[in-house]
């Protein structure tokens, strides 16, 4: 989409010796923000805010494909245990810190799909060097008050009884099944670029999301955090984050006028509210 003016692929060693990949927005800056895609998308749509960012040398940005996703990925749509993504994230965090200024601030930041596995991270050791968290228009967790009850217009399909059986399964400690598809994305072939990963395995969806018990996540979220939602937001319930953020933490919930889930990555309000928050930390 973007792969002309995108900062060209680097990759870091993860803990299993497997190459992943992650393009790295120079910028005159010691902030550092690792900014994560969402659920069926690599890093790339992020380019549009990854750019804005780091132009008006506001942060760094690095942008991974997370495991499972991007070009050339091990098996697209699969990791190889529940938590993975978590430790691909502190081994690149790991990896680039050499490159960074000394010292510097790391800030946190996900859209969608990566906004869960930011708030994943709250709980782990790494959230005692992360300065602030980003998110924008972030999936939160399945039980959250954002999320739709049906929603007849998603071309995202979980299979439910399938999700419950692995769960309990994995419960009493059996994993062996947990490689078997639970989430597929219908995407219209008119609307498909060749990079999508529209299923994803137990294992990754696991990865992707917090435990049970989600807003012990969410209280852990004591540094600065900026919430940003579309008025337009169709994947969740707009109107829901405030008071859902507010029962938890201290985030500043802002809403972003006349921008749907993926145009809040191209709004110009998103890139003011960013600039103004970036430039306060």
């Amino acid at each position: 989409m973007f792969e002309r003016v995108m900062p060209p692929i680097q990759t870091y060693e993860a803990r299993d010796g497997r190459s992943l990949c992650y393009r790295h927005y120079l910028a005159e800056s010691d902030k550092i923000i690792i900014l994560l895609h969402g659920i069926s998308e690599d890093g790339q749509y992020l380019h549009p805010l990854a750019e804005f960012i780091s132009r008006r040398n506001l942060a760094q940005v690095i942008v991974p494909d997370l495991r499972g996703y991007g070009l050339h990925p091990v098996r697209r749509g699969d990791v190889e245990y529940i938590g993975q993504h978590d430790d691909d994230i502190e081994d690149l965090i790991k990896w680039i810190r050499p490159q960074l200024p000394s010292p510097h601030t790391l800030i946190m930041a996900g859209h969608s799909g990566g906004g869960a596995n930011v708030i994943r991270l709250t709980t782990r050791r790494l959230a005692n060097e992360v300065s602030a968290y980003l998110l924008l228009a972030p999936a939160v967790h399945p039980k959250a008050p954002i999320n739709h009850q049906k929603d007849p217009w998603s071309s995202i399909q979980i299979e439910m009884p399938r999700v419950v059986f692995l769960t309990l399964l994995n419960a009493v400690g059996f994993r062996f099944l947990n490689k078997w598809i639970v989430m597929r994305n219908d995407k219209p072939v008119e609307r498909r670029h060749g990079r999508e990963t529209l299923e994803l395995s137990y294992r990754l969806l696991m990865s992707r999301t917090p435990k049970a018990k989600y807003e012990r996540y969410l209280r852990a979220m004591t540094q600065p955090t900026l919430v940003l939602i579309g008025e337009k937001e169709e994947v969740f319930i707009p109107g829901q984050y405030a008071p859902m953020f507010a029962e938890y933490n201290q985030a500043k919930v802002s809403m972003i006028l006349d921008s749907d889930h993926d145009g809040i990555l191209s709004n110009e309000g998103t890139f003011r509210e960013v600039e103004s928050w970036l430039q306060a930390l």
